[in-house]
Order: C-alpha cells, then sequence, then structure tokens
C-alpha cells in the first residue's frame, strides 16, 4: 500500500509542477492519484479510507515547508493569510479526493472481476 501511496503523493506534487497545465490539473490532482494509486495499491473496500488517510497525511510534508517558509521568512499580508487558508483546506481536500479516487478504482477493478467471470461462466456453459 506504500507504493501506491507514494506514487499518488508523486501524482498530486507532479500535477502542481507543471507550469501553466496546474491551474485544472491541481483541481483533479487527488482524485487522479486516488485512482491510479489506490489500483497500484490494490485498495479494497477495507483499505480505501486508509490509503486516503496515508496520502493526506503525506501531503503534511509540503505543508510544513510552506508554514515553515511563512514563519522563517515572516510572510505578511494577504499571502500569510492565503497559505494558513490552504493549510487547513489542503490535507481534507486530499484525503476526500484520493478517497473518492481509489473508491472509484476499485469499482471499476470489482466489476471488471464481476464480467471476466461472468464471461468465464458463459464460456464454459456453452
Amino acid at each position: 500500500m506504500l507504493k501506491g501511496a507514494l506514487i499518488a503523493f508523486g501524482i498530486m506534487i507532479g500535477a502542481i509542477v507543471i507550469p501553466g497545465v496546474h491551474w485544472v490539473s491541481i483541481w483533479f490532482g487527488p482524485f487522479l492519484a486516488g485512482f491510479f494509486g489506490g489500483g497500484i495499491a490494490k485498495a479494497d473496500e477495507d483499505k480505501i479510507v486508509k490509503f486516503g488517510l496515508l496520502v493526506a497525511a503525506m501531503m503534511i510534508v509540503p505543508l510544513a515547508v510552506a508554514l515553515g517558509a511563512l514563519f522563517l521568512f515572516d510572510i505578511a499580508g494577504f499571502i500569510r493569510f492565503f497559505l494558513i487558508v490552504m493549510a487547513i483546506v489542503i490535507v481534507p481536500y486530499t484525503w476526500f479526493g484520493v478517497t473518492l479516487g481509489a473508491l472509484m478504482s476499485y469499482l471499476s477493478r470489482k466489476k471488471a472481476i464481476e464480467r471476466a467471470a461472468a464471461e468465464e461462466a458463459e464460456a464454459a456453459s456453452s
């Protein structure tokens, strides 16, 4: 599960880093990260929420760096307010997006397995 969480974290950070595209990709990054990372981690119904929490916990690292810069460089005004609001919002948003993406990944894998089993049963009965 750690490998999938690291890949999901990398997808989210990668969505932020791409210039120009990040204005759109940053909003869908947690969902896509949860979908692909949850598929790699094979997060099933027991592990989906734990997977989301693990990836959200990883987001605390960049958050701590941003807040550290806030106090280290004595940033004031709107930028300080913006960073504090983002600190409060980013971890729950990440958890929700990653968990929803992992859930969709699980449901699509489950449906594919059921479809394959139905086709196999149909082929065996013919």
